[in-house]
């Protein structure tokens, strides 16, 4: 658009700006009363005329009417054409008077008309070419009549060009005030419009005004970012025909209300994207001098929506977090002495059944003991995975090892006889990739989805669930969720043809304690949260699919490019046992020594005990040992990590392993910084004892 175009009042869009506006109504206003006031004039004139014989004068005048019409109503053409057009028309009809009615003549009416409207429609550019051509033509008129052809009607009292200059002085100054008056307030009105239009334009919202046939007569160049239209495209146009069709009408009724309104629409934008938008606006009484128009904004909010989301998704980690703390704080709490407790019901019926001569009826009796602290023990360890983390030291491992041992478990096969309406299948990709992960909690995360899909499908005919293993690639994570990074991953699925999660379901499945069962019948409602946890420790991803056609869990583990450690565990007892080696176990209760005591001794080896740190220290000191067993927590008396670094003191290469009724915490860590070897958590078996000390000793 040309700086010409720009200064007779439109922006760089092509919407007409306020001062143009008034320009136009001025000018229509103007040219209207002139040709109702120059109406019978033009009548009388021709009459004359035509009465004289004179029919130039005819011609003239019916010319000049023409013109005027032709200025007035020909709006084909732009309004500059238009204007210059109509200010040669008060030119014409000046010098037409100057010529015959002389300077007593209505010549200076039009001429003043000429410079003033100059300034008035084109500003100081249009005012100071009026000007001058005024002056000019005026200057050379006194020159002709002085100089060269006297003309018509020139007072005759005016003998000289001087006379002439002192009469034409005042109309001179007269005309150059008012016409360069008019040009500087039109000036400043255009450098107000002008800096209206760069902040309108600026601000990202898109501003609109409506005329009273809701037709854009207004829009900034916002809307070509929000909308994907140019507002050339779209002013004159029903307000609309811009909008989504879905909400058409509904925004006309709210529109022709008449009341203050906002609408939160969807919107495809023309570059394909969608968004989300804001329009609001109402009644305004006078704009642009159209009354009952409108006017009003619409808004990206998009990224507000997507922001509130993503805040909205955060406030429920935190809220699911803060549970898992209070859930943590409970399990602390208790597990330490829980798990001292369960030791007797767990482990130390392990140590009985080791006596071949004992009666069938009593080895019956122990191992339903046995299975029973073992079950108490996995809420126990549920409560900390799912309140602290896995806690376990990651290892390389391939998740269909994992798969192909958990279908070998007798968990599993447990489930099988248990549902036997149930089928299931097993897929497991042959090229799956590894991962590092925690053996025992991804397969306790396997048996809780397999469990709840069994579970699902049981009364259904033709129930199946299905486990499958696959390498995935994760681009990027879907819009609106913060997902994870992207990259290889190991996915591994359950899925199940049962009826699907309830809608209201959905958000609390994860939900510590919260099951749609019936509680302690079917489950403690802690299955999901440690598959949950389990997932997020691994720095992975859950994702859940579910219809009326069935439920698909996927677990998406971080895929390693490294190979599996060839590692060799002991399988029996035999390949465990000790011998002779001095152990010292260091706990605070004696039946957790006693049990730890008699395994220990049943595998051939030295046992000794100490009920504190101190004694501990003590103990050693004088009487040397190749292995100490610590408890971490033994109150009031020093802990097991101060314990060790006593001892540590004395004998800088003492081997020590750590078994507590926690789950590995900063104190069990900063021990294995030290030195000390494998953590067993409490209630332990003979062999999680027996490999322990085993692999510790012979290092």
């Amino acid at each position: 658009m040309t700086a010409n175009h720009m200064a007779i009042g439109y922006d760089q869009t092509g919407n007409q700006t306020l001062l143009l506006y008034w320009q136009k109504k001025i000018f229509h206003w103007f040219f209207s009363l002139l040709l109702a006031v120059w109406f019978l004039p033009f009548l009388l004139g021709c009459r004359s005329a035509l009465h004289t014989g004179q029919w130039t004068q005819i011609f003239f005048y019916s010319g000049m009417y023409l013109w005027a019409l032709g200025v007035l109503f020909l709006r084909k053409y732009s309004f500059a054409k238009r204007g210059w057009a109509g200010l040669f028309w008060f030119y014409a009809m000046g010098l037409l008077a100057l010529g015959t009615e002389g300077l007593p003549g209505s010549w200076l009416i039009y001429f003043f008309c000429f410079s003033v409207l100059g300034a008035v429609f084109f500003g100081v550019r249009g005012g100071t070419i009026t000007f001058l051509t005024t002056v000019t033509t005026l200057g050379l008129a006194g020159w002709l009549n002085f100089q060269w052809i006297p003309l018509p009607g020139f007072i005759p009292e005016i003998v000289s060009p001087m006379a002439f200059g002192a009469v034409m002085g005042p109309v001179f100054f007269l005309s150059f005030a008012l016409t360069f008056s008019v040009a500087i307030l039109i000036n400043g009105l255009e450098v107000s419009g002008r800096k209206f239009l760069l902040l309108a334009n600026q601000t990202p919202d898109v501003l609109w005004i409506l005329d009273r046939q809701l037709n854009i007569s207004y829009i900034t160049d916002a809307v070509s970012l929000v909308l994907g239209v140019l507002p050339r495209e779209v002013i004159g146009k029903p307000f609309i025909t811009v909008l989504p069709h879905g909400k058409r009408q509904e925004l006309e009724r709210l529109i022709k209300a008449g009341k203050p309104f906002s609408l939160e629409t969807g919107f495809h934008h023309a570059k394909g994207m969608v968004m989300t938008i804001e329009i609001s606006g109402k009644r305004t009484q006078e704009t642009l001098g159209r009354k009952n128009a409108y006017q009003g904004s619409i808004r990206d909010i998009t990224r507000q929506r997507y922001q509130e989301k993503e805040q909205k998704l955060l406030e429920q980690k935190l809220v699911q977090s803060e549970k898992l703390k209070s859930l943590g704080v409970l399990a602390g709490c208790v597990a330490h002495d829980l798990n001292n407790i369960l030791s007797g019901i767990a482990t130390y019926p392990e140590v009985l059944l080791m006596d071949e001569t004992l009666n069938p009826q009593i080895r019956q009796g122990l191992n339903m003991i046995k299975d029973s602290g073992r079950k108490a023990s996995d809420v126990v360890s549920d409560l900390l995975t799912i309140s602290r983390g896995t806690g376990a030291e990651m290892e390389v491992l391939n998740i269909n090892t994992i798969m192909e041992r958990y279908l070998r478990a007798a968990d599993f096969h447990k489930i099988k006889a248990t549902y036997q309406q149930v089928q299931i299948e097993v897929v497991m990709e042959p090229e799956l990739l590894n991962i590092k992960g925690s053996y025992i909690h991804i397969e306790k995360a396997i048996m809780n989805l397999v469990l709840n899909g069994v579970e699902e499908t049981a009364t259904k005919q033709a129930g199946c669930v299905t486990i499958s293993t696959a390498n995935r690639y994760v681009d990027s994570p879907p819009e609106g969720e913060t997902g994870i990074a992207s990259g290889e991953y190991v996915m591994l699925s359950v899925a199940d043809n049962g009826s699907g999660i309830p809608e209201e379901y959905r958000q609390k499945i994860f939900d510590p304690f919260f099951t749609a069962k019936e509680l302690g019948r079917s489950g403690t409602g802690l299955g999901l949260t440690v598959v949950w946890n389990t997932v997020r420790d691994h720095q992975g991803d859950v994702r859940v699919f579910s219809n009326e056609n069935g439920t698909r869990f996927e677990l998406l583990f971080p895929a390693i490019r490294q190979e599996l450690p060839q590692k060799e565990k002991s399988n029996s007892l035999e390949e465990i046992r000790g011998q002779g080696q001095r152990v010292l176990i260091v706990d605070d209760l004696a039946d957790q020594r006693k049990i730890a005591g008699t395994i220990l001794k049943n595998l051939g080896y030295q046992v000794f005990t100490a009920a504190d740190g101190v004694d501990a220290v003590a103990f050693v000191t004088q009487n040397p040992v190749d292995l100490v067993i610590l408890d971490m927590i033994m109150e009031p008396s020093i802990s097991g990590l101060e314990t060790y670094r006593r001892i540590k003191k004395i004998y800088p290469n003492q081997k020590a392993i750590i078994a507590s009724g926690h789950s590995a915490s900063e104190e069990v860590l900063m021990a294995q910084d030290l030195g000390a070897g494998n953590f067993v958590k409490k209630p332990y078996t003979i062999m999680d004892m027996g490999i322990a000390v085993k692999e510790e000793l012979e290092k």
